[in-house]
């Protein structure tokens, strides 16, 4: 059975540089079980051994408040992992180490501690004596420059020499004062006589309980029963009545000043650090006004990018399609297996997967985002806006993870602590376009707009987004009342993206689109087809899929759009590709769309594409993560909108000339 190394940290401290250097393209995402939290794993090969590699989500404590700090306190507690591997930022060492001393409070033995960014640190005068701090903190400490591949190799000795028993930590733990002291011993030895001790370490369960953990609580109340549990819990009061705050402060407190008395010890600063580069960016990005410019720039800077390279490879591909089909068709001679393999599969499939180069080169530039360090400084920028429109800043990562795909976004709602906070994110999350919507905007953009489709693209994004303020200042104010949340967000230094790091990203996220495509919009297409080609072929008025959208036509009518993007609309409620496959199906070839609508009908059906029903996948979401009730709201007010939006926009457009 191969060793589990698992890797330990704060955000943005370089675990995933680490990881992608330890397992290179051996790895796998998939979600931790009973949950919707990313999974990342892989295979670390060193010295004709094998290791599985667990990045576990970033975290600032292992006080569960949070679903990301319950998995990895969690997996930590039972003691799944052969080796951790505690991320430390050298930089930022304070903040960094209040995680390192709560991993060792666990008792664990097998500690490495890989102290990232040190070359950062080095420039910025801080000096540490990783032999010192080797010795105060009792684990190894491996010192890197993950980013430039610097200690990498004796992170994977010390590694294979922990995980193969050459090598044990004698890890020191924090020490508070002496009236906390003896709480902590009092609670130690109540818990000593229970079944408690055969599987967690005592004083880290004290400490626990001092913090009045809700997971601990219910815990020690399982084998201890509510009485003793309440007799602690008075302890607990008495103590924080004496020192008159909150233990949970006292201690953190406390643990700092621990902290803070053993780095004097190994850690020296050569010369006060002046303003940095981060800073003096900061002073731009961040600014409310000149970095929401720089944000609408940055992001109509991808738009051009994404386009200008994307809608080549995207016509090279479709053409290819095309002329694949066109070549096997005669080698097919029965035609309805013609009809289904040529018309339906490989227009349908081919239509969607044309679009992969877009898709991919999306995530390429938000992974290169992410990697740089500004996405950390868009979300202190949205913050200002969204905390005026009843979202908290917090809210801003899974809105984020939505330009990606609105299911895992939903899911990540969990981390929010607050439940009003967390239902109205949820619920005006589907308005963020996601990429499968980007297909279609691109679609339509590239096919009418040529000249100006990144400008187009981003009015249809920027439209979407308004919209979901706008929807969430009305839910958080009629619908879903509640206190707002405070936002706290760590801005990262500005580094140069690691191209390994990501192009793995890019692929992990943008394969799920060829699945997809294998899998869903392959069995939409074969329907698709088979509605549009039986019982009578299209134009004759006898077609299932026209007799379908002939019902919803007069509704259509209203935006302009005809029974063929009512019939498109449906099938786009299983995913949102469909739109595209099922118009390549009805009309065969985008020269053919383009000489059967107008420019302002195309915006009008890519506007209503985007916020009109989600995918039954995240619709799912919603019902998993709230009830039905918050499902079919969301389906109601989306229809509802899309409807306004699209009307409006129609005769607008019209009345000027469009």
């Amino acid at each position: 059975m191969m060793k589990v190394v698992a890797l330990a940290g704060n955000p943005n401290v370089g675990k995933t540089t680490i990881f992608n250097s330890l397992t290179g393209m051996r790895q796998h995402v998939g979600n931790w079980p009973g949950v919707t939290v990313e999974k990342k794993e892989g295979i670390l090969e060193y010295r004709g051994e094998k290791f599985l590699v667990i990045d576990l989500p970033g975290i600032y404590s292992l006080t569960a408040h949070s679903v990301d700090e319950l998995v990895a306190r969690d997996f930590l507690l039972k003691g799944s992992a052969d080796v951790v591997v505690n991320v430390v930022d050298a930089t930022a060492l304070m903040r960094n180490l209040f995680l390192t001393m709560e991993i060792l409070e666990m008792g664990l033995k097998n500690v490495i501690i890989a102290l990232n960014k040190i070359d950062l640190a080095e420039k910025r005068g801080i000096e540490i004596n990783v032999r010192k701090m080797e010795e105060l903190l009792g684990v190894p400490v491996v010192p890197l420059n993950a980013k430039g591949g610097v200690g990498l190799d004796q992170l994977k000795e010390t590694i294979y020499k922990m995980a193969s028993g050459k090598l044990r930590a004698s890890p020191v733990v924090p020490r508070y004062d002496r009236e906390v002291e003896r709480e902590i011993e009092h609670i130690t030895t109540v818990l000593r006589g229970t079944k408690l001790a055969d599987h967690y370490n005592l004083r880290w369960l004290a400490v626990k309980l001092l913090q009045r953990d809700d997971g601990v609580i219910k815990l020690v109340l399982r084998h201890l029963g509510k009485e003793k549990l309440d007799e602690i819990m008075g302890h607990i009061s008495e103590v924080e009545e004496r020192y008159k705050r909150a233990m949970d402060l006292i201690i953190a407190s406390q643990k700092y000043e621990f902290i803070d008395g053993l780095m004097h010890r190994f850690v020296r600063y050569s010369h006060e650090g002046g303003e940095t580069f981060s800073d003096q960016l900061d002073r731009f990005l961040t600014h409310p006004v000149y970095g929401l410019f720089a944000l609408f720039g940055v992001f109509y800077v991808i738009f051009k990018f994404v386009f200008a390279i994307g809608l080549p490879l995207q016509g090279m591909l479709d053409d290819g399609f095309v002329a694949f089909g066109q070549w096997l068709a005669p080698h097919i001679t029965n035609e309805v297996l013609r009809g289904l393999i040529v018309d339906g599969i490989i227009a349908g499939v081919g239509s969607v997967l044309s679009f992969f180069p877009l898709v991919f080169l999306l995530f390429l530039s938000m992974s290169i985002l992410e990697d740089v360090g500004y996405m950390a400084r868009a979300a202190v920028v949205m913050e200002r806006i969204m905390r005026k429109f009843g979202l908290p800043g917090k809210s801003f990562i899974p809105l984020v993870l939505a330009f990606g795909c609105n299911v895992p976004a939903v899911m990540s709602t969990r981390t929010l602590d607050d439940e009003r906070d967390r239902i109205v994110t949820m619920l005006v999350n589907p308005l963020v376009p996601c990429s499968a919507r980007l297909s279609v905007i691109s679609f339509f953009a590239g096919a009418f707009f040529a000249s100006n489709q990144a400008l187009v693209a981003v009015s249809i994004y920027a439209t979407a987004i308004l919209l979901a303020l706008i929807v969430a200042w009305l839910l958080s104010r009629f619908v879903v009342k509640g206190e707002e949340s405070p936002f706290i967000i760590e801005l990262p230094e500005y580094l140069i993206p690691s191209w390994k790091t990501v192009t793995l990203h890019s692929w992990e996220r943008s394969k799920e689109f060829i699945k997809k495509a294998g899998t869903i919009i392959l069995l939409g297409s074969i329907a698709i087809w088979y509605l549009s080609a039986y019982p009578v072929e299209i134009g004759t008025g006898g077609s299932y899929a026209e007799r379908l959208g002939t019902l919803f036509e007069p509704y259509m009518r209203l935006m302009g759009l005809d029974w063929k993007a009512a019939v498109s609309l449906l099938f786009g409620i299983i995913a949102k590709e469909n739109v595209i496959s099922t118009y390549g199906i009805i009309y065969g070839s985008v020269d053919e769309i383009v000489n059967a609508m107008t420019p302002l009908q195309a915006f009008v059906l890519a506007l209503v594409t985007t916020l009109y029903i989600p995918c039954i996948a995240t619709i799912g979401a919603i019902r998993a993560e709230s009830n039905w009730k918050w499902a079919a709201f969301t389906v109601i007010y989306m229809i509802t909108l899309a409807s306004i939006v699209g009307i409006l926009v129609w005769n607008v457009g019209t009345a000027l000339g469009y």
